[in-house]
């Protein structure tokens, strides 16, 4: 049996629509995403958008866990936890921070993008303009639709 070192196995699939098309899927994927909230009630606009920035936050903790050190685990079961907190505040308080979430988790995909200067876990680099376009899209949306409905 063959074994490779960790940093031997790629996560850049290249039969993956994502990885050849990450802008377009994106996209698909972002307004897929903010669709429903065009025919939810508010009260359950804010609790979808709550839990699916805490599943998307939790993706990096997953890349982690395959792919990552002890410390990279650390790091994004931690920033996993404050987007999290975040959510379930914006749900429980302040509507304002889940569309606000999704724009610091676009930050927080970028700061991946060239993780050699911040030492972050190691990701396909395909998902970092994918997810982007997903968060933005997402919470600009969510603002739109938010004012809209008078939940901010």
């Amino acid at each position: 049996m063959t074994t490779f070192p960790a940093h031997a196995h790629s996560h850049d699939h290249g039969n993956s629509v994502f990885s050849k098309r990450p802008i377009l899927t994106g996209i698909a994927v972002g307004v897929g995403s903010l669709l429903p909230h065009v025919f939810l009630p508010p009260e359950a606009s804010l609790g979808f958008a709550a839990v699916l920035i805490g599943l998307i936050a939790g993706v990096y903790f997953g890349f982690a866990v395959v792919n990552g050190s002890p410390r990279d685990q650390f790091v994004e079961f931690n920033v996993t936890g404050v987007f999290t907190v975040t959510a379930l505040l914006g749900l429980l308080l302040w509507p304002i921070l889940l569309p606000l979430a999704y724009f610091g988790h676009a930050l927080w995909d970028l700061a991946h993008h060239n993780r050699s200067r911040l030492s972050l876990v190691a990701i396909p680099q395909w998902y970092v303009p994918w997810c982007i376009v997903i968060d933005v899209i997402v919470g600009a949306g969510l603002l739109f639709i938010w004012n809209l409905d008078g939940l901010i």
